[in-house]
């Protein structure tokens, strides 16, 4: 169970964001609180920051904190000043989020396939 100020710590993702995909094409991501209890993550194509093309939002409710990206779901297990983890509800993989300095934020996504757990490493840097 967590608390609203739990849900706070989820601050640090708060801001505009460049990385690439795996494929190594540039990506923008926005983080918003729109509410106290409610972040969104909005997609870009460019730097623009217009248009977005997906999104999800991370909600607080009875003690449960949950992202939603379309049909999918995690439930948050651990959330931690500058870092958090969500195990899958309705979804193929579980993924962390961690800042690393102000600036830095990486998101680790684990799956398995095969038998054996893979991940995939993502570096974001924070736009001014």
């Amino acid at each position: 169970m967590f608390s609203m100020d739990d849900f706070a710590q989820l601050q640090f993702l708060e801001g505009r964001w460049r990385g690439e995909t795996p494929q190594g094409k540039a990506l923008f991501e926005q983080y918003e609180r729109p509410e106290p209890g409610v972040f969104t993550l909005r997609s870009f194509h460019d730097a623009s920051f217009s248009g977005h093309s997906d999104g999800a939002t991370i909600t607080f409710r009875d003690g449960e904190v949950v992202s939603q990206w379309n049909e999918y779901s995690w439930r948050a297990s651990r959330i931690a000043p500058g870092f958090a983890e969500f195990e899958p509800v309705n979804a193929p993989s579980r993924f962390t989020w961690r800042r690393l300095d102000d600036s830095t934020l990486e998101t680790v996504q684990y799956w398995t396939a095969e038998g054996k757990e893979q991940q995939y490493v993502h570096r974001m840097t924070r736009i001014s």
